[in-house]
Order: structure tokens, then sequence, then C-alpha cells
């Protein structure tokens, strides 16, 4: 087809509205247009998908797209399809007569676009049928999960390094949102790219204002954020738990709020999602699980907190804030315990090769897996009754299942049919006469009261394996003890079964099994922990421009302040240090407050607001009580 650069203009002005990231986009689909081998760095919001969609109906043949989100491929393909657009992908129970039929169809129905998975691209009689296909052009999706430098580096992602071998005249698109310098040349380098062409967007945001509060009291600062006024929010938490206990805090404080993570069920998940997209409830608390693929352009506000896995992660979270262009801001609430938390990990939660080995050899003892053999059925797997039998910390255990399932060795998968949560209904008058008359539940209404605070108010997620081994119980009994308790309503009990899968995808062979993760595993642990070391000094920087720090961590070098972040802010105060003392002074007049809300009168930062007050304390002009500023008595 003819390529015409009106037509190009015209349609991304119709189906992209961000007018900033649209000479980039126009430049990107002409080389591709042109049959060029392209690497595409767009920060988040820049409109990544649409550089490999539209020149993918506009070319003749049909477009691979290689994705390593199975989720966010299907919500790509719907998306297609609601505007006529024939896309699709494999699924995963294909049999070897489903695929021959499908590429049948591609061919009859002229089917644009095929989206495929790392693994899935790998089979042999995949590239053979994409062979006999007449195609545009391939694009890879989040390229940089082929870098190890790259802050999602998949070992799956190796195996399409050999796209230029199989498909030496189809030319290549890499797109992705972050790449540093040593990223871009790894992805060039791997796939093989010839004469390739850059095209790199900027990681500025002029309208997104960077912000960074310490503070003791987050959720107390978090509210009063969120009270200024109802916009579009996002709150970014690492624990499914947590992400769900917030939720329900924020509802009863009546705020409009819902909650996502890996662990739900497809049909809460698009209830909640449409929840939040349709503004019905504006703020959407999450795990990680939540953003790729989301076309919301009004979100005002991210919030995180906790300090993000990495400076990549968080800019990619952040930056769902403010795609429309208008101002909007990224919050960052942290306590001083999260720099310890995060500094620890560094310290200790590196993955080494003796711990992975030790967790495969491991998991075929627990499933009964002999030397030399496969068996290829899905297990139920209780992550937390393992760990508990095994002495072994749920968190690293997960990351080394994760790492074995990233080569291919293994798939491991969340399930969470159902969780073990217990909330106590009764009070404590009605727990002790129950214990009084009925003794033999005495031991374990004791053990759950001691080590689940905060039980009376919220659920909470029991390790049940745990209580059993604390209270010489066994679990049957547990359970059914807690489903009695449950049936008197004295607790809200839900049981849980699995909350994991494994399927095995090699024969058992130890050594030669974990060869090549022995290979790779030292250097990543190098470069995690310098991406870990420079993000901890992001979110310690009291003196640096914020946006100049995003900006020189991805090579981009810039002399400019950005003049909206908390650090640029602070700088060009126009208050005297007296009229900051003088407003503290005035606010305390009417009632005692907190550090959070004394911070936010000041519209300053936590550094500022605590030199302020420390001076008013040394001068006696103030006392503390607990957690609250009064004014002395004179």
């Amino acid at each position: 087809m003819q390529y015409n650069p009106v037509v190009l203009k015209e349609t991304l002005q119709k189906y992209w509205n961000h007018a900033s990231f649209r000479p980039l986009q126009e430049a990107i689909i002409t080389d591709v247009m042109h049959q060029k081998d392209v690497l595409a760095i767009l920060p988040t919001g820049g409109g990544k998908s649409i550089c490999y969609q539209l020149p993918a109906l506009l070319l003749e043949g049909t477009c691979i797209v290689i994705s390593p989100l199975i989720a966010l491929m299907n919500d790509q393909i719907a998306s297609l399809k609601n505007k006529g657009i024939e896309a699709l992908t494999i699924p995963s129970n294909s049999s070897q007569d489903d695929i021959i039929r499908l590429f049948d169809n591609i061919r009859v129905k002229e089917i644009k676009m095929i989206y495929l998975s790392p693994e899935r691209f790998s089979q042999p009689l995949i590239q053979e049928k994409l062979k006999q296909l007449t195609r545009s052009f391939i694009a890879i999706d989040e390229a940089h999960c082929i870098s190890q430098w790259g802050h999602d580096f998949r070992p799956s992602y190796l195996k399409i390094g050999n796209l230029k071998t199989l498909f030496p005249n189809t030319p290549i698109l890499a797109v992705t949102a972050t790449a540093t310098t040593k990223t871009q040349e790894q992805i060039v380098a791997l796939l093989q790219l010839k004469n390739v062409q850059k095209h790199i967007g900027s990681f500025y945001r002029e309208n997104l204002a960077y912000q960074i509060y310490k503070t003791p009291q987050k959720f107390d600062l978090l509210t009063k954020i969120l009270s200024k006024r109802k916009i579009v929010t996002i709150i970014y938490l690492q624990n499914r738990l947590a992400v769900m206990e917030l939720a329900k805090r924020l509802e009863k404080l009546g705020h409009q709020a819902t909650y996502y993570h890996a662990g739900l069920t497809a049909k809460e998940k698009e209830k909640n999602y449409s929840d939040w997209l349709s503004e019905h409830k504006n703020i959407m608390i999450a795990t990680s699980a939540f953003g790729m693929g989301i076309d919301k352009s009004n979100v005002r506000l991210v919030v995180h907190l906790e300090i993000p896995n990495n400076l990549e992660s968080y800019l990619q979270e952040a930056g769902r804030a403010g795609r429309d262009e208008q101002k909007s801001f990224s919050c960052v609430i942290l306590a001083q315990n999260d720099y310890l938390k995060y500094s620890n990990q560094i310290l200790h939660n590196q993955l080494t090769f003796e711990f992975v080995s030790n967790i495969y050899q491991k998991i075929n003892q627990h499933f009964q897996i002999a030397f030399g053999e496969l068996i290829q059925e899905k297990f139920d797997f209780d992550i937390e009754n393992f760990c508990s039998k095994h002495q072994l910390n749920v968190q690293n255990t997960s990351k080394a299942l994760q790492r074995l399932d990233n080569y291919g060795i293994l798939t491991y998968q969340d399930t969470f049919q159902t969780h073990t949560y217990i909330k106590i209904l009764g009070s404590n008058r009605q727990l002790l006469d129950f214990c009084n008359t009925q003794k033999k539940y005495r031991i374990l209404i004791e053990s759950i009261l001691r080590n689940y605070s905060g039980i009376f108010e919220i659920q909470k997620k029991i390790n049940i394996a745990r209580l059993s081994e604390k209270t010489e119980i066994s679990i049957k009994k547990i359970h059914k003890k807690l489903a009695y308790l449950k049936s008197i309503q004295l607790i809200d009990y839900e049981k849980k079964e699995n909350n994991h899968s494994i399927t095995f995808l090699v024969p058992r062979e130890d050594k030669i099994t974990l060869n090549k993760i022995k290979r790779d595993l030292v250097m990543l642990n190098q470069i995690d922990i310098q991406k870990k070391e420079l993000t901890l000094a992001y979110f310690k920087n009291e003196m640096v421009c914020r946006n100049q720090l995003i900006l020189n961590y991805f090579q981009e070098s810039t002399q400019k302040e950005c003049g909206i972040c908390d650090i640029c802010l602070e700088k060009t105060k126009e208050h005297s240090w007296d009229e900051l003392c003088k407003i503290v002074l005035i606010k305390l007049k009417n009632k005692p407050l907190t550090f959070n809300e004394l911070m936010v009168a000041l519209k300053s930062n936590t550094n500022t607001t605590q030199k302020v007050l420390n001076y008013l304390l040394d001068e006696d002009n103030i006392y503390q009580n607990l957690q609250f500023y009064q004014l002395k008595n004179e």
C-alpha cells in the first residue's frame, strides 16, 4: 500500500490525543512503513501500541506482535475488535489441529495482527506457520525484557533473538517505555537489528509534579491529600491484603475507593476496573498488576505508599497520571521504616544460586518427582504451608519459583480460589465467656488474638500452618473449630484452599536443568543491586530537582529544573523563616495539630517543616503532646 503522510497525520489526530508525542509517533510509523528496523522508546503514556497497530492496518500482510503479558494482549485484541479490526492470539489450550486451522483462518480472512508470547513464538510449529504468512513486520512490545539491564529481564525473551535468522527480510519494530543506554544497546544487539532507526522520546513530563513526603503518619497524610478535592487517583501498594484493607478504610471515611490485584477473579477485576474507569469510584488502590494497557487520560494523582522496586517501575506507574497533558501529581508518602526495609532488600534479598537450587530440589521432593521424570499435570500448591514446613521465607521462595518460571523449567501461577481470612465479630466479653465454657477453644482463640492485632476491626489473612505449629492443633481441626466459631457468629471466616499452581516443563535433572540459571544469576544480582542503590538515592534526595535526577538516570542531559517538584518548590518559596513560624503559631491558635497537618498548612516538605517545629520547640513557643503540637500557655 502506498504511504500517504497526510492520511497518517489525520489518523494520529483521530486516534491519539497526546499532541506532544505525535511527531515522534509519526516518525516511528514512517520508518516502519518504509520497512526499516526501528527501536522506539516512548515514555508511559506516549502511545506505543499505535506505533505498530496503525502501520499494521496500512501495510499488506500480517503483523506479528510479541508481548510478555497475556492479559495485555487480550485487552489489546478486545480493543481492536471493538473498532472492527481483526486480531487474534493462540489460546493456551490449543491443539496442533487448532493451530493449523487458526493460521488457515489468518490467510483467508486477511487478519492484520497476531499476538504471541515469546514462549508460544519459540514453538517449531508456530515458527513454520509464521513463515507461510505474508508478514508486514514484527513488533516486539516491552522490548526491555530481552535485556539483562532492563528492569524486567525475562530469559524467555531470549528465544526471540533468532528472529533475523528465521525471517531475514522482515523488519522489526522494538518498543518499550523505559530503557537506559545500556538496555538500548543490548536490545539492538540481541535482536540483530540492522541499520536501526532510533527514536527516543524525552522522559521529561512538564505537567507532572514529582513530590516525596516523609512522615511517621502515612495514612493521616494520605487522607488529607485525598480530601482536598475529588480527583481520579491510583494508589500503589505491594501487598494484596494491604490493598484491600486500605480500600475498606478509605470507604469507611467516605471516599469512593475500589481495588485491584492479580489474585482477584476475572469478574472482580472487570467490575472494579469498570467502577474506576467510569469514575463511579475515583480511587483505585492496586498492586503493580494494575497499569499495563490502562486507557484513561485524566488520572490526576498517583500515590506510592512504599518505595517501588526500581526507578523504571516507578516511572511507568507515576507516568499514568496526566496523560491529557493537564497538571498532575506523583506523590510518594514514606516513613523512615520504608528506607530501612528497602536497604535490607538490597543487602539480603538477592537470590543466590544455592537458594534457587535448594527450592527446586525441595519442590520436586514435595511432589515426589523422581530423577529423569516429567509429570505434566498441574499441581495445586500452597506456598505458605510449604514454606512453614521447610522454614523458608515466603517472599524469597516465591521469587525463586518465579525465576524457575522465567527460565521455562516450570510454570508458577497464582490461582487464589479462596483465602483464609478471619475477623472477630464478638466482643472481648463474649470471647471470654465462650472460652470459660468451651475450654478446648481457649488455646486457639488466645493464639489468634496474640498474633493478629487489629483482627476486631478488619479481616486478617491467617497462616493456618503456623497457627497449627504454635497451638499443636492439626490444620484439619483448626478449620473445624473455625467453622464452628463462624456458625455461632463469633468470627467471620473464609477457608483457604490452594493459592498457587505448579506445572513442571522439563524432566528433573537437578544440575543440568539449573546450570543456565547459575550463569546469569551473579550478573543479574549485580545489576539489581546497582539499580536499587540508585532508586534509594532518588527517594532519599532532598537537594536536586527530581526531574533532573530522572533524566540523568536515562542519560538524557539537562540543566533545566522542572520548577514543580517538591525540591524546586522548596527553593522558590516566598515565605521567610519568620513567616513560616508565624503560620504555625496562627494555625495552632485554633487547635492542636499533627505534623502532617502542619506540613500541609505550610505547603512545605518534611525537612523544612521539621526545622520550623524544632525551632519553635527550642524557643519554647510550642510543645508536643504525643503526635500533636500545641501552643505553650502564657
